[in-house]
């Protein structure tokens, strides 16, 4: 994998920050995104230190913004030759409702529309790279996502100050949306050489993807925090798809702990599917 370039979100903590420093690790030119410049500026140096791998971009993006998505895909079209491997890792869970700068709801807007837009801005620069790789980083939450309210897609109707319940929903629809995103961009890009992983990392990891959370939920996880799963635990299955050189790893499916997992039912909706990427790409702006 030396040589690769890796373009991974959300690498200032948790699991996209142990992704990079493995992508460094084995050789590869890194760009790490996020929002958190302090502590992405930090997770380079840390990085570049312990790997001796000074081939390490830190570009600061927050992935809700489709403005900032944009830009970034801007300048990664502009200054990269290639990319070989995308890691879609930025996350969040919310107990308030917030909005993105983009008056969207923040969870579905950083956990799928960001990731939606940026994937397809990147999409000619992978298509010349291949082999390459669009690794998803989803969640089995999505399988408490009955479906989507194409109503109230937004979570405006019932979502009012701290609800830990609308907060979780509002995750599980996000995710829902990024497993059938991965399903019908894997069967758009058959044959290309460019292969597309929805991957879980498995329940309750001890990251900063709770730092949101408000009142009792919050308290809760603080309790609770010993005892989740570790992020080098949570992070196993990026790291391999990631790093695995000539990866014989079957494009379009769902992983968890390095293994075949079934999705939601609804995953596999062709209309539900249709309906989604619409949506997304009327939100997002995608070609205009």
């Amino acid at each position: 994998m030396k040589d690769k370039t890796c373009l991974i979100t959300g690498t200032a903590s948790g699991m996209g920050r142990l992704t990079a420093m493995a992508a460094a690790e084995a050789g590869m030119h890194v760009i790490g995104v996020d929002f958190d410049v302090a502590n992405g500026q930090a997770a380079k140096e840390e990085i570049t230190t312990k790997t001796g791998n000074v081939n390490f971009d830190f570009i600061e993006c927050d992935i809700s913004s489709m403005a900032q998505v944009r830009a970034l895909a801007e300048q990664v079209n502009h200054d990269y030759e290639h990319i070989d491997i995308l890691v879609n890792n930025a996350g969040l869970t919310e107990s308030i409702r917030r909005e993105s700068a983009d008056g969207i709801e923040m969870t579905m807007a950083t956990n799928f529309l960001g990731p939606f837009l940026l994937t397809n801005l990147l999409l000619d620069k992978l298509r010349t790279s291949t082999p390459a790789r669009i690794i998803n980083i989803c969640s089995d939450a999505h399988k408490m996502a009955k479906g989507l309210d194409w109503e109230d897609i937004d979570n405006k109707k019932k979502w009012h100050k701290v609800n830990h319940g609308c907060g979780f929903q509002a995750y599980a629809r996000s995710k829902l949306c990024l497993v059938a995103f991965s399903y019908d961009l894997a069967e758009i890009l058959d044959g290309t050489g460019v292969s597309v992983y929805a991957v879980s990392p498995g329940y309750f990891i001890k990251t900063n993807i709770f730092k949101h959370m408000r009142g009792v939920m919050g308290l809760g996880v603080k309790l609770v925090k010993p005892f989740l799963q570790s992020v080098e635990s949570g992070a196993k299955t990026h790291i391999w798809l990631t790093t695995t050189p000539d990866l014989d790893a079957a494009t379009g499916h769902y992983w968890e702990h390095c293994k075949l997992k079934e999705s939601s039912k609804f995953t596999h909706d062709n209309e539900l599917r249709r309906k989604i990427w619409e949506y997304a790409v009327e939100v997002t702006g995608l070609g205009n």
